[in-house]
């Protein structure tokens, strides 16, 4: 299932994290560098997108958005096979993904599979929010 490539998507639990610009760090498993599939590049304007209502890539079923758009910057972005992964690389990552342990289990809980079936590896996304008045965010 093709989403549009310039957008990402944040589970509605992080929507609070997105809002008050704190969610800095976000994984996605594999190489999510662009050509790659879902992949970003170093300095791209991408807009975050909240999920309502979860899809399934399995099933072919797209996401349902919130109407909020949120313009961010992809600061940096890094392939790490999950041996190298150190505490430093969780700094501005949400609550729920603070360690190798947490990350494999919310890998595996948003996309059904595990890091093992992605190679080990990850990929460490930096964003930087790009400033619109608030009232815009929630539209």
């Amino acid at each position: 299932m093709e989403l549009p490539r310039d957008e990402m998507a944040f589970r509605a639990d992080y929507e609070e994290l997105v809002f008050q610009q704190s969610l800095t760090t976000v994984f996605r498993p594999g190489n999510r560098v662009f050509p790659n599939w879902r992949g970003y590049k170093p300095g791209e304007i991408i807009t975050g997108r909240i999920i309502e209502r979860c899809g399934c890539d399995q099933k072919d079923i797209p996401p349902v958005f919130k109407a909020a758009k949120i313009p961010l910057k992809i600061a940096k972005i890094d392939i790490i096979p999950i041996s190298q992964i150190s505490q430093q690389d969780f700094e501005g990552s949400s609550w729920d993904v603070n360690d190798l342990k947490s990350l494999d289990r919310h890998i595996a809980k948003i996309y059904n599979k595990t890091l093992s079936e992605y190679d080990n590896v990850v990929t460490r996304i930096e964003l930087d929010y790009i400033e619109v008045g608030k009232s815009q965010l929630r539209a």
